[in-house]
């Protein structure tokens, strides 16, 4: 027989009706919540310029999306900060579904480097790991290092000499860096710029030396000959670019970072509406005409579930901690 929370007396059958009857009535709420969602616009947050990753990404899900969930889907830019603008917004919206982040590495990096930014992986939910994509260490087609030892010599024979463009501290191509200069010795400086796209134009100006930057945002470039590719994070040469040699190649196998894009939700968002979207995110990803699209634009799709994508997150942030440990970054 139930008892009191005092654990004096038995519970009356009027008491443990209305204990019944209150526990009923939240499962209904839950259910009708989710019968309901979504009833208006969803919003992805892009926490970079567009054009990156995040943004070619996203822009080519929304219709199919809009399509399976009935509701509109949009991509809406919130650059700023290396991302932690749109990242932090994203943490602090209501967690009723209606508000999406989409990230890359920098979600788990950029606490690594950054104090009093806000927030952590962990606020947030996991819908997806929708894609990953190689990174190319480029330099501009007329630059004087032809392939990726001569750009090693030259940054260890002149310390600092040589520059090095990020979208930011804490981001992606800073931590891959911090991870170039552990695996080769070399040294060069560090040019936070904001973005791939900032990136890739400072290259181009011959503002900065080179940078690893996506491949999906120098594809045009390497095809058109304004940049060269020095190396691949792939672990095999690309039949795209049958002349640019992998990093595995070159005998550095562990400077294989990949970019990834993960969707997510603020952390308490109630579990049906994380399981509709994730539903979803799932079948929109098996349709043949996005996966055509994702594959053009040099996506490798991954179409992990949220207890799955919430897995890789926890490894991710364990490997970028031992280098920020090994690069001594500290948050600043």
């Amino acid at each position: 027989m139930y008892s009191d929370p005092k654990g004096e007396k038995p519970l009356s059958p009027a008491r443990r009706l209305g204990i019944f009857m209150g526990a009923l009535s939240l499962c209904y709420v839950s259910w009708a919540y989710t019968a309901e969602y979504p009833a208006k616009t969803i919003q992805i947050i892009n926490p970079f310029p567009p054009g990156a990753t995040t943004d070619i990404v996203s822009r080519l899900l929304t219709d199919k999306l809009s399509s399976l969930l009935g509701q509109q889907v949009v991509v809406v830019n919130k650059s700023g900060g290396g991302g932690a603008i749109g990242m932090k917004a994203v943490k602090d919206a209501a967690a009723d579904g209606y508000t999406v982040l989409v990230a890359p590495p920098p979600l788990v990096q950029i606490p690594l480097a950054r104090k009093d930014i806000g927030f952590t992986y962990r606020d947030f939910t996991p819908i997806n790991l929708t894609a990953k994509v190689y990174f190319a260490m480029v330099v501009k087609k007329d630059a004087p290092w032809k392939s990726l030892e001569e750009i090693i010599v030259e940054a260890k024979s002149n310390p600092g000499k040589l520059s090095w463009g990020t979208a930011g501290s804490g981001t992606s191509h800073h931590f891959t860096l911090e991870l170039f200069k552990i695996l080769t010795g070399a040294d060069l400086t560090h040019v936070p710029l904001g973005g791939e796209t900032p990136m890739v134009t400072a290259i181009l100006g011959g503002h900065i030396s080179t940078a690893f930057v996506t491949l999906g945002t120098v594809t045009p470039h390497l095809q058109a000959g304004t940049l060269r590719g020095l190396a691949l994070t792939s672990p095999n040469r690309l039949k795209e670019f049958p002349d640019v040699p992998t990093t595995v190649e070159k005998n550095y196998p562990t400077l294989n970072p990949k970019a990834w894009i993960i969707f997510l939700l603020p952390a308490k968002t109630p579990q049906d509406v994380v399981k509709r979207l994730g539903e979803a995110w799932r079948e929109a990803l098996k349709d043949s005409e996005v996966i055509a699209k994702l594959e053009k634009a040099g996506f490798i799709i991954e179409n992990l579930s949220s207890e799955e994508t919430a897995n890789f997150l926890a490894e991710e942030h364990k490997k970028w901690s031992e280098v920020a440990r090994i690069a001594k970054i500290t948050p600043q």
